[in-house]
């Protein structure tokens, strides 16, 4: 967990900004949404509140809590179609950034932010986490996060002021055939989650948690 790797007597506190990228009804179920469904199981395992719209938070479902009594997280569900999240995600981030002023000045750097995302690029259950600003593969909903935080000058900030921006990928492989037609892909990203894929997500919550201690306490 998390905690654990920052217990051992560390009493400076962390912030952590977790977000979802998916799509709203009736694709909420789809491929494409996985980001949103790993979101939810994460709230699950890490027992927070039920999720709940937040106008300042650019209208998203947030839940909040913490991980031991120095470890501050809120998991934030983006409200926009992918491929127009970038939008929301600065909006969300920025306001986070304010309310945990006092936390982050306590750190010396601002809150991480951290983009949940379904990858195609990654066989079927399979999780990866790298530089959020690393290239987006040909995923729009991740281009669309980053132009968002290059334009709004957040990007900058972040780097300036010792944040990180993360993302994690979770595999959801290719259609039949490897094919690459947009129209192709766009069907099976938009199509339902196999039969148990969604309970093999919930069950990434915790290796979820542990590759962002691995990486956040480096």
């Amino acid at each position: 967990m998390l905690s654990d790797g920052l217990e051992n007597g560390e009493d400076e506190t962390v912030s952590v900004f977790i977000v979802s990228l998916g799509n709203p009804p009736p694709h909420d179920q789809s491929r494409h949404s996985a980001g949103h469904i790993l979101l939810k199981a994460l709230q699950s395992h890490l027992g927070f509140p039920a999720f709940r719209r937040s106008k300042p938070f650019a209208n998203g479902l947030v839940s909040e809590g913490k991980v031991a009594d120095h470890v501050n997280i809120m998991l934030w569900q983006c409200p926009s179609p992918m491929n127009g999240s970038g939008e929301a995600v600065a909006k969300a981030y920025r306001q986070f950034v304010s309310s945990s002023a006092a936390a982050a000045a306590q750190n010396d750097g601002w809150p991480t932010l951290v983009v949940l995302h379904d990858e195609m690029e990654l066989a079927p259950g399979q999780l990866k986490l790298g530089p959020g600003a690393a290239s987006a593969k040909g995923h729009n909903g991740l281009k669309s996060v980053q132009q968002s935080l290059r334009s709004t000058g957040l990007e900058g900030r972040l780097a300036a002021q010792n944040g990180r921006f993360l993302k994690v990928g979770y595999g959801i492989g290719r259609p039949a055939g490897s094919t690459r037609r947009k129209d192709e892909v766009a069907a099976f990203v938009l199509g339902p989650l196999p039969e148990g894929e969604v309970e093999r997500l919930g069950g990434c919550a915790e290796e979820l948690m542990d590759l962002l201690e691995e990486e956040i306490t480096k």
